[in-house]
């Protein structure tokens, strides 16, 4: 990294809105907020960027990472395979370098959407079993249980949008209620945060303080959700009902609703957490 790429992150990352759109450009493009966040904090780590800069790209991520679950409410994983088919075509027959890393992308897209797909549709059938009847009632009767579940799930595969997309398959087969499904994005948000917690071990302390400022944001942001989830649930419900939302895009719009206002709550106040965040760490 040389002084032309310090140069281009200076400038485009020079005031916290930049960052913030950024931040949300990558996720929406490589589909990963945990992606987004690992290479902010290598930029951190490598002197590139500052604490306040890094903090509005992972805010930024937290939006963009929504989009996935917005496609999957669009059923777009029954497109996957044609996604799958043109990005090998580029890869194994593009002679020019470009076109095999587009090749590459749409390839990647494709896996993501399919492999949601295969995972949900086997997912589905658990509905069927007494026992899942048993943890789907607890879950809608104990959000915290839900909530737990769905953060050390989120952490293990280490993608948020795989952990709700999960959901919104299961959700749709009518195997658990919405009130359930809340905590489940809620925890998302905070499982998702272990990459930046393992791209930052051993680092810098600026390093180990963005990936802290992430994890303390989502944690802010839960517990906003949770304290309001009764009236959260109503709404997005009156919302996707006078609509007529399907079931999957219902969690789409909770999860995008929610990330948008923790972000605009927490983004004004980008430099306090700063300091509070240098004070804890």
């Amino acid at each position: 990294a040389g002084d032309k790429l310090r140069e281009y992150i200076d400038k485009y990352t020079s005031k916290p809105i930049y960052g913030l759109l950024i931040g949300m450009g990558i996720t929406v493009v490589i589909q990963s907020s945990s992606a987004t966040t690992a290479i902010t904090i290598g930029l951190v780590r490598a002197g590139l960027m500052t604490l306040e800069q890094a903090t509005a790209i992972v805010m930024g991520a937290n939006i963009g990472t929504t989009i996935t679950s917005f496609l999957i409410g669009l059923s777009l994983d029954a497109y996957a395979l044609y996604f799958v088919f043109i990005g090998s075509m580029l890869v194994c027959f593009a002679r020019i370098k470009k076109y095999k890393y587009i090749g590459e992308i749409v390839l990647g897209f494709g896996v993501l959407f399919y492999g949601l797909s295969i995972m949900g549709d086997s997912l589905k059938s658990l509905k069927d079993l007494p026992q899942f009847d048993s943890i789907a009632y607890t879950m809608s009767v104990n959000p915290f249980l839900g909530l737990f579940t769905s953060t050390i799930m989120t952490a293990i595969i280490q993608s948020s949008s795989a952990a709700i997309g999960v959901v919104q398959k299961m959700y749709e087969a009518g195997g658990i209620e919405f009130i359930a499904v809340l905590p489940f994005i809620f925890g998302s948000n905070i499982g998702t945060t272990i990459t930046g917690v393992l791209a930052a071990l051993g680092g810098s302390l600026a390093a180990r303080r963005t990936a802290g400022i992430h994890t303390m944001f989502n944690i802010l942001g839960t517990i906003i959700g949770m304290t309001l989830l009764i009236p959260y649930t109503n709404l997005i419900l009156f919302i996707t009902e006078k609509y007529h939302v399907t079931p999957m895009m219902q969690i789409a719009v909770a999860h995008i609703i929610f990330n948008v206002v923790a972000t605009m709550i927490f983004f004004p106040l980008l430099k306090q957490l700063c300091a509070l965040i240098r004070k804890i760490i």
